[in-house]
């Protein structure tokens, strides 16, 4: 077992706001020093060595950063928090661990998932679990789903939960798409091994392959990249298909955007916000539906 390190001042929680108006400096200068020891803390681990952690371990050191990013701040104190000049220089390092907390953690569940005689028992006791099923349970009731429905999704990852679950949950029709080979093979491995090879394809490639398949309506990965490029390739194809196709992204805002940064009016541009479903709990994206622009 690896020693992680968890020294900091004391755990933040809602007493330390108490008396504290949460729109003011008193709170900003609260939070704001558990941020920049979040980050410290975590530059010292390099991408060889968060690998070599084990999933529990893992998941023990991205809580911390978790609860920073579920405090209940409010939108407008959160702006204020993110936009302190000693927070922005710390953003780049909290994100791309965050990114990296996903990519290896999806791997090590990914391989646990195979190993596993019983895999869907290990995938709901998978501790994230939950927050997915409260994620993809309000997008099911967002998107008027009928026995025609086909999901594909930009960015599936190795463990493509949200596919999974909405197979799951409702019995949608899925194809996931990655530019990872490796992602590709997991994720097909492991939804043969859940039985879900009915339901769910997985393609290797980004969202340009979108024109030679079968779907109508698609979901964009949050952590799917660059935002800008996925964009303009879905407003094309979408301009020439002529026909009316909900596009459902992830965000993230509030303070949860210490975790990776939301998408920006710029990258959508073509598209109009139709509809937003803020998370509750500890989800962590807040889920937009576009649509083009008339």
């Amino acid at each position: 077992m690896h020693n992680i390190s968890y020294a900091h001042t004391h755990e933040l929680d809602e007493s330390d706001f108490s008396g504290c108006c949460r729109d003011c400096d008193a709170s900003v200068n609260i939070i704001k020093p558990h941020i920049i020891a979040f980050a410290r803390r975590i530059r010292k681990y390099s991408p060889e060595m968060l690998a070599s952690l084990s999933l529990e371990e893992l998941c023990q050191l991205y809580q911390l950063l978790d609860d920073l990013a579920h405090l209940n701040t409010g939108d407008h104190l959160a702006g204020l928090i993110l936009e302190q000049l000693e927070i922005r220089q710390e953003l780049p390092t909290i994100r791309s661990y965050y990114t990296l907390f996903f990519s290896i953690h999806e791997v090590q569940l990914a391989e646990k998932l195979l190993k596993s005689a019983d895999p869907w028992n290990t995938l709901k006791s998978f501790p994230l679990y939950p927050r997915y099923e409260a994620l993809v349970r309000n997008q099911i009731q967002a998107m008027q789903i009928t026995k025609n429905s086909r999901l594909a999704f930009v960015g599936s990852g190795p463990v493509p939960m949200s596919l999974i679950l909405m197979s799951h949950l409702c019995g949608l029709r899925s194809v996931g798409l990655d530019i990872s080979s490796q992602s590709v093979e997991l994720s097909r491995k492991v939804i043969r091994h859940l039985g879900l090879e009915e339901d769910i394809e997985i393609i290797h490639g980004d969202e340009s392959c979108l024109k030679e398949l079968e779907w109508n309506m698609v979901l964009i990965a949050a952590l799917a990249e660059p935002k800008a490029h996925i964009f303009q390739n879905l407003h094309n194809l979408l301009k020439h298909r002529g026909n009316h196709i909900p596009i459902i992204f992830r965000t993230y805002t509030g303070m949860r955007a210490v975790l990776y940064e939301p998408v920006q009016p710029g990258d959508i541009s073509g598209f109009k916000i139709v509809r937003e479903i803020f998370p509750t709990g500890r989800v962590n994206n807040t889920t937009v539906f576009a649509e083009l622009n008339a």
